[in-house]
């Protein structure tokens, strides 16, 4: 199949491995007393660029059992690479949108770190991005957001491939954003854990609970949800990212006390999606140490 006009022909994908979600023992281990932390495109310091192989082991070397958020995206030749904007201008040397673009071109472009600085290091694959989160005990959750005009089931089914290809599916999460393709991508790859909007427990309906990580969005806290999701098995995911000034990381931060992060936990979260990993890892120390004695494979 074509992944979009002038692309070629993405290699047929390896057999679909049988059984149950790999990671969901893992993430029921967590839920009882632990917590983990995903990293925003896996940045954990202003001199990482986003979704960089140097953030990927830098955050994984500092949070164990990190979730690092990598978003990707297919190139005009038809391979993945690692890039948030649908152009290379705002975080790389390089200009125009990346489906535009061949890997080669984009190989002889350099990312800029998060505070600016140019560094000397191209944007990567996602094989090599998964290679490097695999290197320091990281789990990838791959963002399945497609460019202007392409189509997310196409970007999931290249990624899938990939994701069995590097013989990672023991250590990733696939976001969607909607129910028809949660539903799909969770068809396509059993094994995988899914990424999944739950606004009501109706939004679970077709849908596997040991596979899903319930996301729960960023805007208020919703306790009698989360309780209501954890009873059913699912662990509730909860955003502290977004803008500078306005996410929940900086209102947190404003009084230079951040135990608010202690109290998403106390109410029934177990993934905190956040901008600033480190200032979650040093309120919730403890948590993420229980975690990291919870068995997965590697």
């Amino acid at each position: 199949m074509l992944f979009r006009s002038g692309c070629v022909a993405a290699p047929a994908s390896l057999p679909t491995p049988a059984g149950p979600p790999v990671l969901a023992a893992y993430f029921d281990c967590v839920r009882e007393g632990g917590v983990a932390i995903s990293a925003h495109r896996a940045v954990s310091a202003p001199d990482q660029p986003e979704n960089s192989i140097a953030a990927i082991e830098a955050t994984g070397r500092a949070i164990p059992g990190a979730i690092l958020e990598l978003d990707a995206v297919l190139t005009r030749d038809g391979r993945l690479v690692l890039m948030h904007d649908e152009t290379m201008d705002r975080t790389t040397t390089g200009h125009g949108r990346v489906g535009d673009l061949t890997l080669a071109q984009i190989k002889r472009t350099r990312l800029k770190a998060s505070n600016g600085a140019l560094t000397q290091a191209a944007p990567p694959t996602l094989a090599e991005a998964l290679d490097a989160a695999g290197r320091v005990g990281a789990i990838a959750a791959i963002d399945l957001k497609p460019a202007e005009g392409g189509s997310t089931i196409d970007l999931a089914r290249a990624v899938i491939d990939q994701v069995r290809r590097s013989g990672a599916g023991g250590r990733v999460i696939l976001i969607t954003y909607n129910d028809a393709d949660a539903q799909a991508v969770a068809a396509l790859a059993p094994e995988m854990m899914i990424s999944a909007g739950v606004n009501r427990m109706d939004d679970l309906a077709g849908l596997d609970p040991a596979q899903i990580l319930a996301w729960t969005g960023t805007r208020e806290e919703r306790p009698r949800l989360w309780r209501a999701l954890r009873d059913r098995g699912v662990e509730v995911q909860f955003g502290t990212l977004g803008p500078d000034g306005t996410r929940r990381d900086d209102r947190y931060a404003a009084d230079g006390d951040v135990s608010e992060y202690r109290d998403l936990v106390r109410q029934g979260v177990t993934v905190i999606a956040t901008d600033t990993p480190l200032a979650v890892k040093s309120v919730l120390g403890a948590e993420v140490a229980k975690a990291a004695t919870c068995p997965r494979p590697r």
